[in-house]
C-alpha cells in the first residue's frame, strides 16, 4: 500500500504541477492507494482516453461501474461539479506491476496531450479565455 500510495501521489503531484486548471477529486486522507482521480478542465475525458491509449496507457473516464458510458460521473455531478468540468474526469488505476518508470512515462506524455486538446477546445477557451494560453 505504501508503494502504491507513493506512486499515486507522484502521479497526482506531477499532473497538478505540470498543468494549470486541473484538480484531484479525492481528499488527501483517507483515499485509496491505487486510484488517482483527476479533473482536467476544458478537455473531454474520452479524448484523453483515446490519446493515452495510442501511447499504450490504459485509463478510464470514471468509475469501473460506469465504464462504457459517455455521461459524466454521477458522483461528480451530485457534489455540484458542472457537467462541462465533470466531462474532463480521468481515473488512473495503479496495480502491483505499476512501476515508477510507468508514472514517469505518463507524466512525460500526458501534459502535451492535454495541451494539444485544450488548444482545440472551445470549452477551454470559453472557461479560461486567452489567459489560459
Amino acid at each position: 500500500m505504501a508503494r502504491l500510495s507513493g506512486l499515486r501521489d507522484k502521479l497526482i503531484d506531477g499532473v497538478l504541477g505540470a498543468l494549470e486548471n486541473t484538480q484531484c477529486t479525492t481528499a488527501v486522507d483517507p483515499r485509496l492507494p491505487h486510484i488517482a482521480s483527476l479533473l482536467i478542465n476544458g478537455v473531454e475525458g474520452e479524448a484523453m482516453l483515446l490519446q493515452l491509449d495510442n501511447k499504450g496507457i490504459a485509463v478510464s473516464t470514471g468509475s469501473a461501474c460506469s465504464s462504457g458510458s459517455l455521461e459524466p460521473s454521477h458522483v461528480l455531478l451530485s457534489v455540484g461539479c458542472p457537467p462541462e468540468i465533470a466531462h474532463g474526469s480521468l481515473r488512473v488505476s495503479l496495480g502491483r506491476f505499476t512501476t515508477e518508470a510507468d508514472i514517469d512515462y505518463f507524466l512525460e506524455v500526458f501534459p502535451p496531450i492535454v495541451e494539444r486538446l485544450r488548444s482545440m477546445s472551445p470549452v477551454y477557451e470559453r472557461m479560461f479565455g486567452s489567459a489560459a494560453k
